[in-house]
């Protein structure tokens, strides 16, 4: 089958590796004698999970709930399957009865919305879609003239979007994604589900990373970051939020992480990575300080505790800051 950026093809194996092989894609020294990876897509980008001190049988079997659980979570959350929970509340305006991950997911949106000030909106899928319009038309355009950026800003704002017991309903001309978010989502249940059955040394790689615990002799997961020192991984999550990820326009004149409060790409940082307990929240949190200044990230952590944020900035000067206590990764110098 042909694979489209909207059906992406899935091309699911488990394998047993070599020590030293493992060991290098998790960006680390081979720690164990035999290391499981899989590798698949989920929400629409490359996937893989590292097992260390498992049996090839039961990595199997915990792989193939694995590759259930994300399928029926796509069918919830995912822009890429047009008949998907989200894709039809964005069709429609409105969604009955909608699914208790939906509706999880969604609250922890609008809630990071609330206690960011905004600078997180999922209601921001419209300013995509005017960018990518335009520079369909428009290849080698600078970005959207103003016009046509406060056009599309008109429904972003999160506040319009109401839940209630059995419906979500989104404001005129709303459409909502989760992308800020959902790949930590989907990331925390995977590794609820295998900690569930009793898996402790993995590390679950769905966009971001959340590592159970340590490898089977108490090393960290190495994670890497491109031209910064790798981050120790022990317990918890970490999310990147970067830019030049996805641009867009010939000439990357914009990239899709947008301010909604100007509808335009923000252009503080280069990356932002944020550690977090949860997958989701990290997600979420790296996604809303990637468009915040520096002054803006200091007055919104402490409402985050466990929080560490790792920011570089265009000048390549890298910033740190730590709210509250926190635990499961080795920080790296500053």
């Amino acid at each position: 089958m042909t694979s489209s950026p909207l059906q992406p093809t899935r091309r699911r194996a488990i394998t047993i590796m070599a020590a030293a092989a493992a060991g290098a894609l998790a960006g680390g020294p081979a720690r164990s004698s035999a290391d499981y990876e899989w590798r698949g897509i989920a929400m629409g980008a490359d996937a893989r999970i590292l097992f260390n001190g498992i049996e090839r049988d039961s990595a199997r079997a915990a792989i193939e709930l694995v590759e259930t659980e994300i399928s029926r979570l796509e069918d919830a959350l995912s822009l890429f399957r047009q008949n998907s929970e989200l894709c039809r509340l964005n069709r429609d305006g409105y969604l009955p009865s909608p699914g208790a991950d939906l509706r999880r997911a969604l609250r922890l949106a609008l809630d990071t919305a609330a206690a960011s000030g905004g600078s997180f909106d999922p209601t921001v899928q419209v300013l995509w879609e005017a960018h990518v319009d335009w520079f369909t038309a428009s290849p080698d355009a600078g970005p959207p003239p103003e016009p046509l950026v406060a056009q599309a800003r008109r429904a972003v704002d999160w506040r319009r979007i109401t839940m209630e017991a059995d419906t979500i309903s989104l404001g005129a001309g709303q459409r909502v994604t989760l992308n800020g978010l959902g790949q930590g989502y989907v990331t925390d249940r995977i590794a609820d589900l295998l900690a569930g059955r009793g898996l402790r040394h993995v590390l679950v790689d769905l966009g971001e990373q959340r590592a159970i615990d340590a490898r089977l002799d108490g090393a960290p997961w190495r994670i890497a970051r491109q031209g910064q020192p790798p981050i120790h991984l022990q317990r918890g999550a970490l999310a990147t939020s970067e830019g030049d990820g996805c641009v867009l326009g010939a000439g990357g004149a914009a990239h899709h992480l947008f301010d909604p409060r100007s509808g335009r790409s923000a252009a503080c940082w280069r990356t932002v990575s944020v550690h977090h307990r949860s997958a989701a929240v990290a997600d979420a949190l790296s996604t809303a300080f990637y468009v915040a200044s520096a002054d803006e990230i200091a007055a919104l952590l402490p409402r985050f505790p466990g929080t560490i944020v790792w920011a570089r900035d265009r000048a390549d000067a890298d910033r740190r800051w730590i709210s509250g206590a926190v635990s499961g990764v080795v920080l790296p110098q500053a």
